[in-house]
């Protein structure tokens, strides 16, 4: 088709005049864009359909591509129908009414939609959509909608794409470095992020698109190169969008799709991904909870197990207070395997009303939930949506398919129907049971053996939202818009190594201190349990311990950050803190002070609080945090499961102070600063400040050694 008869093709624009509108030219077949702006951008869109034509930013005049050609098809249950519309500008947003006059089924369908910017961020968003008893829309796309784009001839252009990949030998990401001579694509390609950037600016794009049936994580973004004027164009727009999935008379959440523009806002003096990364967060879904990932440094599991309660519900209680003296009040996840019924994988799905009695009953769990909240300890609890065991109240041939074998252990379970039993509401009326009877300190479900994918995993997550429930699940690729915390990457001796946890740098770029979900990093580390509260016949306290100082604290202290900078061997994060292995040492800084040289550190933990540990003993000296440092004086605790254990009263000289020599290897102490009328505790495992001993370099699940340390500086050191 020639570019007239395309033009002629085209939908007509009409603009609605009214004292609130700013005045634009009345658009005809083939008409310029619209133009609508905000202080920091001028967008240009589509005069007949609702498309990004490019962004400019106002301050430098830099332009970012959208959709250069004109576009008006919309794919409506699977099949393409053309639309034709009226569009209605304002100095912020254009508005468009879009129907089907050419498509006799579509009679009285319509779509209202908008594209409006406000600051730096741009918004498509559909309003509403209009559908008949006749024709029901399921399912809505917008192929080559190119809501960002780059070219081969655009300086620096390129695209980065992720997916949610957990394999630990495998690789999430892609980085195309978009030239002339980049290949075009013979089909869109697909993933859960993408970013582009050019030598001038970068952008990131966020969707609430959902498939209504996928196989993975990975149908969120669409990207596409394709030749056009002798170079390459690479197209990123958002997936598939469900309005109402298959088998439910009820209508979902109206798609939307936010961009991000941004120039160089890690301020490293170049543009690439990493400073969309960084705009992405301005846009992006955050999962419920996610606020509370860095200060969860002590996870752990307290299991019941056929019929045996070797964990009853106030004995898990007295283990939280253990946990928390020892640690000087670090936070908690206690994750209860085996709540209801017999113990773990009994009677699922009964989330509530079919408490484990021998472990104390719904009165004892509630007692253990509201009393943990004191010891710095949230609750979560172990159930399946997947599987329903016989036993189980709630079973029924309706609920699940008897010939559909699940795992069989004390007992055969049967595979859910997951799409009824989302649709008829049952699963969110289970759910609610168990909200509605427990203290709200229950916050976390951990969810098991979870597979599904697409509308069935986003409908699920949003009704336990809705209910306010934080989620983990088993496979870090699983249920990624809302799960904190999930098992094989949190237990790594646990599972295969091909679902072991996120291997994508650049997903834990934007959300590393959001969830515990990673492979290890050699920078970044992360947080593991070692159980010794049953779960795998795990007994061992001391390796228990252990894993605190080496692995988790360190991990968790970098999470209470964002990243802004990431390469080969160093990471830069908020507040000053960078980590880097240059020099073959793991070493963590806040500003030009070391608090972590190999396994030894003195961590700044809060205004009045540092933890210190040398897992090999000795003497050594750190600079202390910068409010402290014209105190006279510290006081050193070692750490106890009785609690924090005053050791020492450390001289403060320059700024810095030492730890004395620790004695036994495995002593944990805390390191607190005590102004009039407040009290700061740091801990130390080992040393604190040490003048003399080489640490072993830090590896993920390094050496163990001594226990950490807490320090005050006493009331009287200040007037």
């Amino acid at each position: 088709m020639n570019q007239a008869s395309r033009s002629a093709a085209l939908l007509t624009a009409v603009l609605a005049l009214s004292p609130a509108l700013v005045a634009q030219p009345a658009a005809a077949a083939g008409s310029p864009p619209l133009v609508i702006g905000s202080d920091v951008l001028q967008v240009r869109t589509g005069a007949e359909f609702p498309y990004v034509v490019d962004y400019t930013d106002r301050a430098t005049g830099a332009v970012l591509g959208g959709r250069a050609t004109p576009l008006d098809t919309v794919v409506l249950n699977g099949r393409a129908y053309r639309a034709e519309g009226i569009a209605t500008a304002d100095g912020t947003a254009v508005r468009y009414a879009l129907s089907f006059p050419e498509s006799p089924e579509l009679d009285g369908v319509r779509i209202d939609a908008r594209i409006a910017v406000e600051g730096s961020e741009v918004t498509f968003r559909i309003d509403r959509i209009t559908d008949t008893d006749a024709f029901r829309v399921g399912t809505l796309e917008i192929p080559g909608h190119n809501l960002l784009s780059v070219r081969g001839d655009e300086p620096g252009a390129a695209v980065t794409a992720a997916r949610v990949d957990p394999d630990k030998n495998g690789q999430g990401d892609t980085f195309t470095q978009v030239t002339d001579a980049t290949p075009a694509d013979s089909a869109p390609q697909a993933s859960a992020y993408a970013l582009v950037n050019t030598g001038r600016l970068a952008a990131a794009i966020e969707t609430n698109s959902v498939q209504d049936t996928a196989g993975s994580e990975n149908t969120r973004i669409k990207r596409q190169a394709v030749r056009t004027g002798g170079t390459t164009e690479v197209g990123v727009w958002s997936g598939q969008w469900t309005y109402r999935a298959a088998g439910s008379t009820a209508t979902e959440e109206l798609p939307w799709a936010r961009i991000a523009v941004t120039g160089d806002r890690n301020a490293d003096g170049t543009v690439d991904w990493q400073d969309g990364a960084i705009a992405f967060r301005d846009i992006g879904v955050k999962p419920k909870g996610a606020n509370e990932t860095p200060e969860r440094v002590v996870a752990h599991i307290p299991f019941n197990f056929a019929s045996y309660a070797s964990n009853p519900f106030l004995k898990s209680l007295d283990n939280v207070k253990r946990v928390s003296l020892a640690t000087d009040g670090l936070g908690q996840l206690a994750i209860l395997k085996g709540y209801a019924q017999e113990g773990h994988d009994s009677a699922h799905p009964d989330y509530g009303g079919h408490y484990n009695t021998r472990a104390g009953g719904v009165a004892d769990l509630n007692s253990l939930v509201k009393a943990g909240r004191k010891w710095g300890a949230s609750f979560g609890v172990h159930v399946n949506t997947t599987e329903a065991y016989p036993e189980a109240r709630n079973f029924s041939e309706q609920l699940a398919d008897p010939k559909a074998k699940g795992w069989d252990w004390l007992g055969q379970s049967y595979y859910i129907d997951q799409r009824r039993d989302l649709t008829s509401g049952d699963v969110a009326k289970r759910f609610q049971q168990l909200r509605d009877e427990t203290d709200p300190n229950l916050k976390f479900l951990y969810i098991d053996v979870y597979y599904s994918h697409g509308w069935q995993a986003e409908k699920l997550q949003s009704v336990l939202r809705g209910q306010g429930w934080q989620l983990g699940t088993e496979w870090a690729d699983k249920l990624e818009r809302s799960s904190l915390w999930s098992h094989w990457a949190n237990e790594p001796g646990y599972g295969g190594d091909n679902l072991r946890g996120i291997n994508s740098q650049v997903i834990r770029f934007i959300r590393n201190g959001e969830k515990d979900v990673w492979i290890d990093n050699p920078l970044l580390g992360s947080a593991n349990i070692k159980e010794w509260e049953g779960w795998g016949n795990g007994k061992d306290w001391n390796a228990f311990y252990a894993t605190i100082w080496n692995r988790n604290l360190p991990a968790k202290f970098l999470q209470k950050q964002k990243i802004t900078r990431w390469t080969d061997h160093e990471v830069r994060l908020t507040g000053g803190v960078r980590v880097t292995d240059a020099s073959g040492t793991r070493r963590v800084y806040v500003g030009d002070d070391k608090v972590q040289d190999g396994g030894t550190y003195l961590l700044p933990w809060t205004a009045t609080k540092a933890y210190h540990f040398n897992p090999g003993g000795g003497t050594t000296t750190w600079p202390l945090p910068a409010a402290w440092q014209s105190d006279r004086e510290v006081t050193l605790y070692r750490l106890t499961d009785q609690g924090r254990v005053k050791a020492a009263e450390l001289p403060v000289h320059d700024g810095k102070s030492p730890s004395p020599p620790t004695r036994d290897s495995r002593t944990s102490s805390t390191a607190t600063r005590r102004p009039p009328s407040r009290t700061r505790t740091s801990a130390k495992a080992g040393t604190w400040p040490t003048p003399a001993s080489t640490p072993a370099p830090w590896t993920p699940g390094g050496p163990t050694g001594p226990p950490p340390c807490s320090a005050t500086p006493p009331a009287s050191t200040r007037p």
